[in-house]
């Protein structure tokens, strides 16, 4: 067990090698772009991505002293099909991210000036060889050659969106922001890897195809006259991974691999006939364990809030906090559990209550800062925000105190507050099952013989 773990760390130590190498380029660029200008940022995109383009050269020639077509430049399948493929999934994914154009409206883009027009219609093509040969090429290609094909595909595409992550963007947004950008952004390239990686392997390992769908979508996204109206980055981020499951249904549908690389990487070892018999009877029995699977976790998540609901009572609810006025004690998209409370003697001042107050229309979870009567008799309580500089206008009255918050629970208020985001983590789990059923390899059992 030692001796294979050794071997493999060797096997991915090239790899990682060149990934460490090429996020250092990645992390200089996004140091240097603060100090440039517009244009002088594009044009050291440019140079990043030709100094990747160099690293892998130098890896399999230098390093390895192999040749290029063992790491997808000498592909065998025919070039007509490969650009009718990588045309139609160009075609199809703009078709699904432009989709809510068509009931919400477009908008046009700004023109782009001569020198950005120019960049991005000659870089692209540059842009697609060197991430597709450095991210598909050699770390999915050689990961696949020694380990599994799942393995090496997750691997690669990790790489890949850590690679596409900007962490000075990270750092001081809220957790709204970092939420959205990881969704948006890091997610968004995972997903992009999956699909680029499984074309590449179902194409006989050639670059061609993923290289021309590359240049495609960069086009497409940068050069773009016109732009779908969403309703929010949720909206727009579940329309993407809508349109990569597209590209993965073309893929498996117009690109089969040839039989060798299926023996090879999936462990196939039946003829073509009872593969092609084999291959159906497992994408049904896939779609009926996904459905099965979803409406598990559905019954499951419906059943415990309403025996949540049956237990706590009336007197317990849950709220998600919207804003930011009470952190650091209580961040945006954060769940708390509201307790009702019997008698004003049961708040006291530090306790964080919710209440529906007269100088806003809805309600508040602020921190009690202090205890009074009114003229009447009545208890009254000063808050304010923790991260409030001054407290709240008016007092609020018993009367108007919807309850006590007795439980915190980070990030699950994200859920309640964004119903986007649950379609978009379904079409997560979605795609995740879509791809699990594309790479599957169905392994008939063997017996013996019936008699004849």
């Amino acid at each position: 067990m030692l001796e294979s773990l050794v071997h493999r760390l060797k096997v991915a130590a090239l790899p990682l090698l060149l990934f460490g190498f090429c996020f250092g380029l990645f992390t200089a660029y996004l140091l240097l772009a603060g100090f440039m200008s517009s244009d002088e940022t594009y044009v050291a995109y440019g140079v990043l991505n030709a100094s990747m383009l160099a690293a892998f050269l130098l890896f399999v020639k230098g390093i390895e002293g192999s040749d290029t077509s063992k790491y997808g430049f000498g592909g065998t399948g025919p070039t007509r099909q490969s650009l009718f493929v990588a045309i139609l999934l160009v075609a199809a994914f703009s078709l699904v991210v432009m989709e809510p154009g068509f009931v919400l409206g477009f908008s046009r883009q700004a023109s782009p000036t001569l020198f950005v027009f120019g960049f991005f219609l000659f870089t692209a093509p540059l842009v697609a060889t060197a991430q597709e040969a450095v991210f598909r090429g050699y770390i999915f290609k050689k990961l696949a050659s020694k380990t599994t094909l799942v393995a090496a595909l997750i691997v690669s595409s990790t790489l890949f969106a850590i690679q596409s992550t900007n962490p000075l963007v990270l750092n001081g947004s809220s957790v709204n922001g970092v939420v959205q950008y990881l969704f948006s952004n890091t997610l968004t390239a995972f997903a992009l890897g999956i699909a680029m990686c499984l074309y590449f392997y179902k194409a006989g390992w050639s670059l061609l195809g993923p290289i021309v769908v590359r240049s495609g979508m960069l086009l497409q996204q940068n050069l773009s006259p016109i732009v779908a109206n969403t309703t929010g980055w949720e909206f727009t981020f579940v329309f993407q991974l809508m349109g990569f499951a597209a590209m993965i249904l073309l893929v498996n549908a117009f690109v089969k691999e040839p039989k060798l690389l299926a023996k090879k990487y999936l462990d196939l070892q039946i003829g073509p006939k009872k593969w092609r018999f084999l291959q159906r009877a497992r994408w049904r029995a896939e779609a009926k364990r996904t459905l099965r699977a979803f409406a598990v976790v559905g019954i499951v998540v419906i059943c415990g809030v309403l025996a949540f609901e049956a237990v706590a009572g009336s007197s317990v609810h849950l709220t998600a906090i919207p804003t930011g006025s009470m952190r650091p004690t209580i961040y945006p998209g954060t769940l708390v559990v509201v307790q009702a409370v019997g008698s004003p003697s049961q708040i006291h001042v530090g306790d964080i209550i919710e209440f529906s107050p007269t100088w806003f229309n809805g309600s508040v979870v602020h921190r009690v800062i202090g205890v009074g009567t009114s003229g009447q008799g009545g208890t009254l309580y000063s808050t304010k925000g923790d991260n409030n500089t001054s407290p709240d206008p008016l007092p609020v009255s018993y009367g108007r105190v919807t309850g006590k918050v007795v439980l915190i629970v980070p990030y699950l208020g994200l859920l309640v507050l964004s119903p986007q985001l649950d379609v978009a983590i379904v079409a997560v789990l979605f795609m995740s099952s879509l791809l699990g059923s594309s790479l599957k390899s169905p392994k008939p059992k063997i017996g013996p013989r019936r008699p004849a």
